[in-house]
């Protein structure tokens, strides 16, 4: 079930970053629109939705390559959401002190970096009990 969302989730991004960075604005910034998104970062998304699809469709070293990564950036966010959105923030957005995260977004960043973790270290999860990767 987790794969078919995640794989859902990796095409649309593939196919209209935009639109999903835009969404993501909306949902968890104050001041949407209020602030400019560096002009490489549509194309990234793209990449990125392309490497998760990649990783799912094709497990292997590319999977457990994903995973690792994933587990690392899960664990910045579990010890320091704050610090993780600020360096992201900054490497994104080109006037990223004017953005104003919704009151949610800190506690759902570690949240989601704790998910990263458990992803990494337990893999994807089958419905035979074996590790999926």
């Amino acid at each position: 079930m987790i794969k078919r969302l995640l794989a859902t989730l990796a095409v649309v991004e593939l196919l209209v970053p935009e639109r999903v960075i835009v969404f993501g604005e909306r949902l968890s910034l104050e001041n949407p629109g209020e602030c400019s998104l560096r002009s490489w970062v549509p194309l990234v998304a793209r990449l990125e939705g392309l490497v998760v699809l990649a990783a799912l469709v094709r497990p292997g070293a590319l999977s457990g390559l994903v995973r690792s990564v994933l587990g690392w950036y899960g664990l910045l966010a579990v010890l320091s959401p704050e610090g993780y959105l600020e360096y992201w923030t900054d490497l994104v957005y080109e006037d990223a002190e004017r953005l104003d995260w919704k009151p949610w977004v800190v506690p759902m960043t570690r949240a989601i970096g704790a998910c990263y973790v458990v992803i990494a270290l337990f893999g994807w999860g089958s419905k035979d009990g074996r590790r999926n990767d």
